[in-house]
């Protein structure tokens, strides 16, 4: 398989991320309506809405093949440097808007199809004042969104391969001497599930904002006896 081991990546890794910053644009100021599918019954408020547009699905075929390239691209890492902790929370944020995107258009497909099939009328978004028995579907999704992202994160990491966020910024998870090792997937997920309960505290975001910690070490670091580099 190929192997990313050089900088020669450079322009594709410059083209992906604007590819990631432009969803975040066209959601933020140019998409008229969610994205997704939400439902809720709050005492006598209820309502559901789901959404989704041709050119959004179009973006998730692409995040879906760039993401399936990614996972058949064996990771080798050369010179090194430990990678400051910005990048690895900027990697994380990459990967969770690139999966929450992709996985919210993807599956409003579904109440959109169900929807079409109780009105017989499709349409590509959806809003009521009122449930309905397809809102089960909800629920559903729910336990899909954690389940698939868990495998997001920690198949790459299992695997020698690399989720989208860390491709972009160069950044891998590899032993003190460069090797860059295939977890068992009991360990995989549990420095995952470390990684986030870490890095994501306010004391680590202090630690980054103070400029404190130059060569930074997580709890799941040690206990794995891995570093995060920039390679």
């Amino acid at each position: 398989m190929p192997t990313d081991t050089d900088r020669s990546g450079k322009v594709p890794r410059v083209l992906v991320a604007i590819g990631v910053v432009s969803t975040v644009v066209w959601e933020a100021w140019f998409q008229k309506g969610p994205l997704g599918y939400t439902a809720s019954d709050k005492s006598t408020v209820q309502y559901a809405a789901a959404g989704t547009t041709p050119l959004a699905l179009i973006a998730c075929v692409f995040g879906i093949a760039f993401f399936c390239l990614l996972m058949r691209t064996e990771l080798r890492v050369g010179d090194f440097t430990v990678a400051p902790l910005w990048r690895r929370y900027a990697a994380f944020l990459i990967d969770l808007w690139f999966f929450l995107f992709i996985f919210a258009n993807v599956t409003a497909t579904i109440p959109l199809l169900l929807e079409a099939g109780r009105t017989k009328l499709f349409q590509w978004h959806f809003e009521r004042d009122y449930l309905v028995s397809s809102d089960w579907a909800m629920g559903v999704l729910i336990l899909m969104c954690f389940a698939m992202m868990l495998a997001y994160f920690v198949l790459p990491l299992a695997n020698r391969r690399q989720t989208v966020g860390f491709w972009i910024l160069r950044i891998a998870a590899v032993s003190s001497d460069g090797s860059v090792l295939s977890l068992p997937l009991s360990i995989a997920i549990r420095r995952i599930y470390m990684d986030f309960t870490e890095l994501f505290s306010p004391f680590s975001l202090w630690k980054i904002a103070k400029g404190r910690d130059a060569r930074p070490r997580t709890l799941s670091d040690r206990e794995t006896g891995l570093i995060v580099v920039h390679y």
